[in-house]
This record gives structure tokens, C-alpha cells and sequence, in this order.
């Protein structure tokens, strides 16, 4: 007759218990000496030609894929089984959506307790780098903070909105974080269903208003 196990007892405490090991993180033995040598390859190719094919050989390493749009075909990768944030895996698939390739930043590339941006953006001939905040908080200083911590990371802030916060609260939040801000280029924005691609210009000039109010998005 099988035993049966207590209700609160931990899946590895079970798993030890049945006579198996639990699942553990499986990792891409990746050269990151290499990887660090194709990221430049792909930035410094001459023609858009050669950058492209240095792009493709980048997404052709053997990367673990968590997800591949069935409408762009674009993917989530990268170098383990396992994207210890889902936060960021959901905003990662968002991206893949709108036509991204992307690819998260192996560990190996910063000094331990130094993690710097989060992923790698694909598309085409560009290839950016970027940092990914995920905000449920309504409150623009919160957005602002946000931002310019992103902007630390990465010129290109991934900003995910999952509040129902007001446009003009939003704006607030958003032209906070880039004011007097030299670090930040744009920022990659998902609100309300709809993805914008705003230049910090384009936050501070009075046409940001109808952008974030239309039914469109902006790219």
C-alpha cells in the first residue's frame, strides 16, 4: 500500500523521501569570452548585411527558449531552464510579441553582486540592451525611482505598468525619470494593452498626451 505524504511536507523533502532527486536549474556551458566577442561582432559589422548574419549566428547558440510567438516567431532565450523572475519572463514574452528577439544577459558577463542590465533586444539589424521594471505601484515618484534605477543599468528602460494609474500621472512619473537624466535614451513602454516606443524627447514634448491616449500604441 502507498504511503501517503503529509500535506505540508516540501516537494524536495518528498522527492528524498520517494528515492528521487528533485529538479535542479540546468545551465548553457557558454563561453562567455566568446559571447562577449559575438555581441561586438554584431555592433561593429560594416554593412547592415553582415550585421544581420551576426545577429542570426548570436540567436543560433544552443540557448534554452522559454517561449517562441507563434505570429513573429520571435523567442525568449537564455542560458538556463529557468528565469528566476516570472515577472520578467512575462514582460520578455510581451516583448517577443512586438516583434522581439530577446535574450537575457548571462550571469558570467558581471561581477558577482554587480548584475548590471537584464536582457538583450533583437530585431533585424539592432541589437540593445536594456533593463526591465515591472510597476504595479499608481504612484508617479515610484515610476520615477524606477526608471532612473533602470537607467543605471541600461540606456533603454523596459517599463511594464501593471496599475490602472492615470495618463497624466503616468506622464508625471515618466518625464520625473528622465529629467535631468543623461543615462536614459527611451523608454519601452506597456500600458493599458498597448506598447509605445517613446525617445526621451518625445516624453517631455506636449504630443505625449495624445500618444499615451490613443488606441494604437506608438513604435
Amino acid at each position: 500500500m502507498e504511503k501517503e505524504l503529509p500535506s505540508d511536507q516540501s516537494s524536495e523533502d518528498r522527492a528524498v523521501e520517494l528515492g528521487f532527486e528533485p529538479a535542479r536549474d540546468v545551465f548553457l556551458l557558454l563561453n562567455i569570452s566568446l559571447f562577449a566577442a559575438a555581441i561586438k561582432a554584431c555592433r561593429e559589422a560594416v554593412t547592415a548585411r553582415i550585421r544581420r548574419a551576426e545577429i542570426q549566428k548570436l540567436l543560433a547558440i544552443g540557448w534554452f527558449e522559454h517561449y517562441k510567438d507563434k505570429k513573429t516567431g520571435r523567442r525568449v532565450l537564455s542560458e538556463s531552464n529557468f528565469i528566476e523572475h516570472d515577472h520578467e519572463k512575462r514582460t520578455a514574452i510581451c516583448l517577443a510579441q512586438m516583434n522581439y528577439d530577446v535574450i537575457f544577459a548571462p550571469a558570467g558577463m558581471f561581477q558577482r553582486g554587480k548584475k548590471k542590465f537584464d536582457i538583450y533586444l533583437l530585431r533585424d539589424t539592432v541589437i540593445l540592451e536594456a533593463d526591465l521594471k515591472c510597476i504595479s505601484s499608481k504612484n508617479p515618484l515610484t515610476i520615477a525611482y524606477r526608471i532612473k534605477e533602470g537607467s543605471e543599468q541600461a540606456s533603454r528602460v523596459v517599463v511594464d505598468i501593471k496599475s490602472d494609474i492615470y495618463t497624466n500621472d503616468l506622464i508625471d512619473g515618466l518625464r520625473s525619470g528622465t529629467g535631468k537624466n543623461n543615462l536614459i535614451k527611451e523608454i519601452f513602454l506597456f500600458y493599458k494593452n498597448k506598447f509605445y516606443i517613446l525617445p526621451k524627447n518625445l516624453i517631455w514634448s506636449k504630443q505625449i498626451y495624445n500618444i499615451l491616449k490613443s488606441e494604437k500604441g506608438y513604435t
